[in-house]
């Protein structure tokens, strides 16, 4: 799509210097060459930055899809892994109800319930993105973050006075106070 910018860019830029050639029927004199060789260099000076910003738009998109490759690489080397493990316990679990290990002794696993959830977090681990893992903090409600302002607000003070008392604007308290009550509508 953005070399189809450029063009109508480019188009447009041939309009204006062409109505700025034609002679006008009003108007019998020609533009000075001095116009014409400004409108120039502000034509050349814009193509450059069009092509800087494009170059720049280009090495986005290839660090993007570096990015995508990496991480999709990884992804199926952990996926990869995990298959691997399975197997293994697949193997295990065989060998358990067939009597005992290689040696005919009873072989030690760990308990299949604490494999299954093992493999399961790690798939979990897998499709979650990194920034998901990181768990968000629990939102603080608009009273816990503004006591002063509700301490006097229930003392029966004004908003005027609130307002003043803490340096805030008049509509800002109201507004927050507004927002409390529709917090707490929606909680009870």
């Amino acid at each position: 799509m953005q070399p189809y910018l450029q063009y109508i860019v480019l188009l447009g830029a041939v309009v204006i210097v062409g109505a700025f050639v034609m002679p006008r029927k009003k108007q019998d004199t020609a533009l000075p060459p001095q116009a014409m060789q400004n409108m120039e260099t502000a034509l050349e000076q814009f193509m450059e930055n069009m092509e800087k910003d494009n170059e720049e738009l280009v090495l986005l998109v290839r660090n993007a899809q570096l990015e995508s490759k990496t991480d999709a690489s990884r992804k199926d080397q952990r996926i990869a892994q995990l298959e691997k493990k399975c197997e293994q316990l697949t193997e295990q679990l065989q060998l358990i109800h067939s009597g005992g290990g290689p040696t005919g002794r009873q072989v030690e696993i760990p308990s299949l319930a604490s494999t299954v959830d093992t493999f399961k977090q790690q798939q979990y681990e897998i499709e979650q993105p990194e920034l998901e893992k990181e768990a968000a903090p629990e939102p603080k409600t608009i009273q816990s973050r503004y006591k002063e302002i509700f301490v006097l607000y229930e003392q029966g003070k004004s908003i005027e006075i609130i307002s003043k008392k803490l340096g805030m604007n008049k509509g800002e308290v109201q507004l927050i106070i507004q927002l409390a009550k529709q917090e707490g509508a929606a909680h009870a």
